[in-house]
């Protein structure tokens, strides 16, 4: 008989649970959870002020000046931290950097670097941007120095010193470098061959165009300081020859400028003997510090005008 009444206990339990007309115990109103807390969006002031931008301010401290700024700058002349140079083989092209700022080189666009070497690489770091440029970066040291060696595809091997100093420094550095190379020389393999892609750009072009006393042209005036002024000026309608003559070596040579659309433009300039080529024609601007002479065509006739002051 015991196993028919645990079956028949069983069966009124279930019954139980399952009749819908059974009266189900509730919880009082002590015993039921809270309501939520959580306002509605449109009642929450901060989400409304976050979606028009408005943020509560942030209170900090101020954030107070550096004190690094350079005043050598503050009455710099325009053309200042730019160094143009004329390489040889036979010397070393020295440079003047600064920290936190970089010196870039920049080489006739036929040339690429390909290979670099620093003297002491906890002091410089390089960069090539391009493959004719090179940009030199110092690192946190000053009042030190080293050397650089860059290495161009056209067997060219360029040799630098190079100096860092601090911001309060009252040399202005070398922010752009322009290291005048003269153009290779291609063998022209027939009469158009000047018209051919292995030419790659007009510096190329001159450098091959062969010369014509013909065409020279003597008629120059020049204004400015005597002291940089070459003893005479001509062209041969492409090219144009700055001659100091026996007084070269007692001069100071200037960096030569093509004005053009009225701005002073770097352009290549090569040495012959006593002569500076400048690649160009028209008016031109010989700099040397605060010295300046300007040249341009003569436009009365006068042959080989000489220097007449401003």
């Amino acid at each position: 008989m015991k196993p028919q009444i645990m079956v028949i206990g069983f069966f009124m339990v279930g019954c139980v649970w399952a009749n819908p007309d059974f009266d189900y115990p509730m919880p009082s109103d002590l015993e039921r959870p809270a309501e939520s807390a959580i306002k509605p969006i449109a009642e929450n002031r901060d989400v409304e002020a976050q979606v028009s931008g408005q943020y509560p301010a942030l209170n900090r401290q101020e954030s107070l000046p550096l004190g690094a700024i350079q005043h050598a700058w503050d009455n710099a002349e325009p053309f200042a931290g730019v160094y143009q140079v004329q390489y040889n083989p036979r010397e070393v092209i020295r440079l003047l950097t600064r920290e936190f700022m970089t010196t870039t080189i920049i080489f006739p666009a036929w040339e690429n670097i390909i290979d670099e070497v620093v003297g002491d690489k906890s002091i410089y770091q390089l960069k090539k941007p391009k493959p004719n440029i090179v940009v030199i970066m110092p690192n946190e040291f000053v009042g030190v120095d080293s050397s650089i060696t860059l290495i161009g595809e056209s067997g060219h091997v360029y040799a630098f010193y190079v100096r860092s100093e601090g911001y309060n420094s009252e040399n202005i550095s070398d922010i752009a470098v322009h290291i005048r190379v003269p153009a290779p020389k291609f063998e022209p393999r027939n009469s158009n061959a000047l018209l051919t892609a292995e030419l790659k750009d007009k510096t190329d072009y001159l450098e091959a165009v062969s010369f014509d006393p013909a065409q020279l042209n003597f008629e120059f005036d020049m204004a400015g300081d005597e002291s940089i002024a070459p003893e005479r000026v001509y062209s041969d309608g492409l090219r144009t020859w700055f001659d100091y003559g026996s007084k070269i070596g007692s001069k100071t040579l200037p960096v030569i400028y093509a004005v053009i659309d009225e701005v002073d433009t770097p352009i290549n300039v090569t040495r012959e003997g006593t002569r500076l080529v400048a690649q160009a024609l028209g008016r031109f601007t010989l700099k040397s510090g605060k010295k300046v002479t300007c040249v341009r065509p003569s436009s009365q006739g006068s042959k080989g005008r000489g220097i007449r002051e401003n």
